[in-house]
């Protein structure tokens, strides 16, 4: 057989290639978390789900909007909560972009069937609400909380949203501004976890995924090299 008449090899698109010189065929996308939100203790549990930024969230997300300003971004979407919305302004003012919201990215709702007007310490009592915090961090599942939304539903929307952003954006890189649960559940899909929060995700860090198909490859988890700027401790109320 001559080398002309040889079979080509098809090759698969290398997803994993940090040094890749093109996006063709694949999605690179940046799953930001929000900057930090202003939650205080037993605030009514309807308050938290659209909580605002705080002094430090805007400078969180002031500053990942920098470090992004260099990055060739074709492209933001956004959970439609405010606090994700505004970290998203800040990446896409960069680029002369406008953040398109998208509904299946709003965070998982940890107290939906709880009474909205009461706070979490009213409603569960202090000692079982510890209970429950360390529960989640020790197992890493949304079930924990009796309350919850429901979590498989959850994962359906979060992962559904994602694989329909990704398969728009073909050859681009895309900024996703949501939230921990949003990333989190989406991270133990592509890597076939039981777990549901597998990340403590920092607030505006990067999460690198690249997308082609129904193939994922996780580039990198959770940097927030560029909070260091901004930040030296951490709020423990707010994670």
């Amino acid at each position: 057989m001559t080398e002309a008449a040889k079979p080509r090899r098809v090759r698969l698109i290398d997803l994993e290639n940090p040094f890749i010189e093109s996006l063709e065929g694949m999605t690179e996308l940046l799953l930001i978390r929000h900057g930090e939100q202003q939650i205080h203790a037993n605030m009514p549990m309807g308050d938290v789900v659209d909580a605002p930024l705080s002094d430090l969230g805007r400078e969180q997300a002031r500053v990942v909007g920098e470090r992004l300003a260099t990055v060739a971004v074709h492209a933001v979407h956004c959970s439609p909560l405010s606090r994700a919305r505004v970290t998203a302004g800040e990446i896409a003012g960069h680029h002369g972009l406008e953040p398109v919201v998208h509904e299946g990215l709003r965070e998982i709702e940890q107290f939906q069937k709880a009474p909205q007007h009461l706070g979490v310490i009213d409603h569960y009592g202090a000692e079982r609400f510890v209970e429950l915090m360390r529960e989640q961090n020790r197992t890493g599942l949304d079930s924990i909380w009796p309350d919850a939304e429901d979590v498989p539903a959850f994962r359906r929307r979060v992962t559904g949203a994602i694989a329909e952003i990704a398969e728009a954006n073909r050859g681009r890189r895309v900024v996703v501004a949501c939230h921990a649960g949003v990333i989190n559940h989406f991270l133990a899909e592509a890597l076939s976890s039981s777990v549901d929060q597998m990340f403590p995700l920092h607030h505006t860090s990067i999460t690198t995924v690249r997308v082609d198909g129904d193939r994922q490859a996780v580039l990198s988890v959770n940097d927030f090299a560029h909070v260091h700027a901004v930040q030296s401790s951490r709020n423990d109320l707010n994670g």
